[in-house]
C-alpha cells in the first residue's frame, strides 16, 4: 500500500509441508533518500529484523544497513555504486556479530546485448576470490558464462543458457572444477494462471542423476553428505560443514 511517500507491505509463503513464513515492511523516500525496514517470521515463530538507508547524490548510490537475527546478533553493511556511461563500479563490507568483515568490489559494463562482470571479494583472513563473467540476450535466449578463483588459485568455470518460450523457461548449463570434472544440470519452469511448476535434473561426473528443481540438486542438511557425494565433488575437495559461534555456515552467492 502507497500513502504518500511510504510504501508498505506484507505478505506470507507456505511450503508443501504447510508451514507457513510471514513478513512485514515499509519504506520511506524522503528526497533522495530512501529508508526502510522490515521483519520476517518463520513457522517456529523465530523473527529477524532487518532495516537500511540508500541516498542518490548524482550518479552515485550510497546504503547501509543491519539484519538482527532471533537471537539478537546483528550483522551491519555499507557500500557504493557509481554510474560512469555504459559502467558500474561498486563496493562495499559487511560485518558479521563477531566483528569480522568482508569486503567487496567489482565493475559491471553494457555494450548492446552484452553485460560483463568482474569483481573480487576478500574475507576477513585476507584471502581474496575473484569472479568474471559475461551475460548476452540473443533474442528470446540469454547466455552466459564465467570463471570464479579461489585463494588458492584455482579455478571453477560455468557456462549455460536460458530461453524464455511463452510462459516457458527452460536452461541448461555445466560447472567444471580445476579437477575437470563437470556438474551438468537441465530444467524447467512453467507459469500457469498463478502458480509455477518446476522439474530439472542434475547430473555429476560420475554420471549419476539427482532430480529436483532445475539447476539445483537438493541441499543436504548440514552435517551430513548427499549420498551423491562422488558426482558432487567437482572442486576436488568435498564440502565440510563448517561451524562459526553456534550456527552454521551458509555458501555465499
Amino acid at each position: 500500500t502507497k500513502d504518500g511517500n511510504t510504501v508498505t507491505g506484507s505478505g506470507s509463503v507456505t511450503g508443501p509441508n504447510g508451514k507457513t513464513a510471514t513478513g512485514e515492511g515499509t519504506a520511506t523516500k524522503d528526497g533522495n533518500t530512501v529508508t526502510g525496514s522490515g521483519s520476517v517470521t518463520g513457522p517456529n515463530g523465530k523473527t529477524a529484523t532487518g532495516e537500511g538507508t540508500a541516498t542518490k547524490d548524482g550518479n552515485t548510490v550510497t546504503g547501509s544497513g543491519s539484519v538482527t537475527g532471533p537471537n539478537g546478533k546483528t550483522a551491519t553493511g555499507e557500500g557504493t555504486a557509481t554510474k560512469d556511461g555504459n559502467t558500474v563500479t561498486g563496493s562495499g563490507s559487511v560485518t558479521g556479530p563477531n566483528g569480522n568483515t568482508t569486503t567487496h568490489e567489482g565493475s559491471t559494463t553494457k555494450e548492446g546485448n552484452t553485460v560483463t562482470h568482474e569483481g573480487s571479494t576478500t574475507g576477513p583472513n585476507g584471502n581474496t576470490t575473484t569472479h568474471e563473467g559475461s551475460t548476452t540476450k540473443d533474442g528470446n535466449t540469454v547466455n552466459h558464462d564465467g570463471t570464479t578463483t579461489g585463494p588458492s588459485g584455482k579455478s571453477a568455470n560455468h557456462e549455460g543458457a536460458t530461453t524464455k518460450d511463452g510462459s516457458a523457461l527452460t536452461h541448461e548449463g555445466t560447472t567444471t572444477g580445476p579437477n575437470a570434472r563437470p556438474l551438468t544440470h537441465e530444467g524447467s519452469t512453467v507459469k500457469n494462471g498463478g502458480s509455477l511448476a518446476h522439474d530439472g535434473a542434475t547430473t555429476g561426473p560420475a554420471g549419476k542423476t539427482h532430480e529436483g528443481a532445475p539447476g539445483h540438486a537438493s541441499a543436504p542438511k548440514s552435517g551430513h553428505t548427499p549420498t551423491y557425494k562422488d558426482d558432487l565433488d567437482v572442486f576436488g575437495d568435498r564440502p565440510k560443514p563448517s561451524h562459526s559461534g553456534g550456527g552454521h555456515s551458509k555458501p555465499h552467492h
